[in-house]
Order: C-alpha cells, then sequence, then structure tokens
C-alpha cells in the first residue's frame, strides 16, 4: 500500500477507462487550502473524510461525507473533490486487480479453483456505490493511515490483510444485496439497483437512529421515496417492515447490554427507546424465550 498526500489534481491518461492502480493507494491529508479536482475516470475505491466534510461529487451527484461515513465508488465512475480549508479527505483506491480476483476466489471452492478458468471481465460492484454509515468501516481505514507512516516490512504485511479482508467483507454485502435486489418488483434491472440503493441507505440511516422516535416518513424521506411506496419496496427487499427491523434492532441492542453490562432493565429499556418496560419484556420474551432478568441470569451462569 502506498500512502500519499493529495495530488494537485486527479488524472487518467485515458479519459473513457479507469486508471489502472498497481497497488493499494491511500490518499491522505488535512488541506491547508481550499482542494478542487475535476472530474476525472475513478477505479474502485472508498472515500471518507478523517475530519470535516469532505465534498465527493459521483457521476455529478453531490455526495458530502462525514465522520463515520463512507462513500464506496464504483469503477469508471466520474470523480470530482471539493473541500474547504482544514478538511480531511482520505481516498482508499484498491490495487486494480485485487477486486474480481477476490470475487472470483469466493465463487469457486479451493479445489476448483485451478480447473475454473479466471474470467478476466469485471465483475459489478456498482450495488455498493452508495454512501454507507459504518463506523467500523470509518475507523478500519483511517488506522492504515498509521501502517502507511510505518517503514517496517510487517505494518506494510498487515496493512495489505487489512485491506483484503475488508473487501471480502465489501463483496459479501455486494453479493447479498444482489440477492436482496431481487426481490424487488420491477422489471429493469437499473430500476431495482435504484430502489435497493435508496432503501438500503434508509435502513443503514435506521441502524443509527434506531432508538429513537423514528417514523415511516423519517426513512422514507432518507430514500427520497414517497411513503407507501418506501414501505412496499422495504418490505419486498427484507421480508420485514421498517418497524419491525427496528423492533429487532432494540432488541439486539438490549441482549448486547444485558450480556456486557450491569445496568439494570430499567434503565436499559429506556436506552434503547422503549417507553413501557412491560412492552419491552413482552417483546423480548416473545423474541427470545424469557424475560429480560432470566436472560441475563442465564447468560451470567
Amino acid at each position: 500500500m502506498y500512502l500519499q498526500t493529495l495530488p494537485k489534481v486527479f488524472h487518467a491518461a485515458n479519459e473513457i477507462t479507469p486508471p489502472v492502480y498497481p497497488d493499494h493507494f491511500l490518499y491522505a491529508e488535512t488541506m491547508r487550502q481550499p482542494y478542487d479536482s475535476p472530474a476525472h475516470p475513478a477505479g474502485i475505491g472508498l472515500l471518507l473524510s478523517g475530519g470535516g466534510t469532505c465534498g465527493y461529487y459521483v457521476n455529478g451527484g453531490k455526495n458530502p461525507v462525514q465522520a463515520q461515513q463512507v462513500f464506496f465508488i464504483n469503477r469508471g465512475s466520474r470523480l470530482a473533490v471539493s473541500t474547504g480549508k482544514e478538511v480531511a479527505p482520505v481516498m482508499l483506491f484498491f490495487h486494480s486487480g485485487m477486486p474480481d480476483l477476490i470475487q472470483y476466489s469466493l465463487h469457486y471452492e479451493d479445489e476448483k479453483l485451478l480447473d475454473a478458468p479466471f474470467d478476466s471481465l469485471p465483475y459489478d460492484f456498482s450495488y455498493l456505490e452508495r454512501m454507507h454509515t459504518n463506523p467500523a468501516l470509518h475507523q478500519t481505514i483511517i488506522s492504515l493511515i498509521a501502517l502507511g507512516n510505518s517503514c517496517s516490512s510487517f505494518a506494510a504485511l498487515r496493512a495489505d490483510i487489512i485491506i483484503r479482508s475488508l473487501f471480502e467483507d465489501l463483496l459479501k454485502a455486494n453479493r447479498e444485496a444482489f440477492r436482496r435486489s431481487q426481490n424487488i418488483q420491477a422489471v429493469k434491472v437499473a430500476t431495482r439497483r435504484e430502489i435497493f440503493k435508496r432503501i438500503a441507505l434508509a435502513r443503514e440511516w435506521l441502524e443509527a437512529h434506531y432508538a429513537g422516535n423514528v417514523t415511516l416518513e423519517d426513512m422514507a424521506v432518507i430514500a427520497t421515496m414517497n411513503s407507501q411506496h418506501f414501505l412496499r419496496m422495504f418490505k419486498q427487499a427484507y421480508l420485514i417492515t421498517p418497524h419491525q427491523y427496528q423492533i429487532e434492532l432494540k432488541l439486539r441492542k438490549a441482549v448486547q447490554l444485558l450480556e456486557t453490562t450491569l445496568m439494570p432493565v430499567q434503565d436499559i429499556c429506556l436506552e434503547i427507546g422503549f417507553e413501557s418496560i412491560f412492552s419491552f419484556s413482552v417483546l423480548f420474551k416473545e423474541r427470545f424465550g424469557t424475560p429480560p432478568a432470566a436472560f441475563r441470569k442465564e447468560a451470567a451462569g
């Protein structure tokens, strides 16, 4: 992996095809002056911020990226960058040959890899090309900056292992996204893809705000869809309503708190957004077969 400051301007020798990266390139810098780079073809990469709000324009659309957010950009998409002073853009572009090789290796079992001919045609990663609210992924990429500053061969090896691992997770997410999108009742692939991206964005937003007073209209606004249309599409893709998913998120968090903290059940109830301890206990027992207090005792012993 190469760690570099941002170039004066990104450019590609061929303005039609995406650039070729012979290794992983991590661009990271806190800008002392406003920074602007015109639109250019991009490789597969992750766009984020190490501080402040970074303005990334992908295929003409503005994507202001803040803390804990990561934007996945697909190869061939056009990227422009515009930031103010004291903003810290961070961009990780993957080795150009790695994405398809990893996808290929995940597709075939180990014993079949030698017999299966490698298809050099690029795989479709476009289901990932959107904003992801993923604090863990964000922190992982930020940690690569320290490894890139190290001169040790161990640090370089560690960076490569981390990058491969995170990309495998992204590929699994892409595969799951494709599978989910097939549930959406739309004839055109492009329509299914666009609908899925919108509802997936709202779903990730819900995962970050589930404890609040979230309404169907709130999620529909995030997805830029009519609320009833959003509800239908969400159910088609995930086979569950947004409200049911919100309850599931609350109960999962309750399990985590019961297992890892000594918080009273009443406090956990309020922490995850339930106003009624009775409702919380009933839903918890329906989901896990035992009330919260009994669940904690069983987990402890």
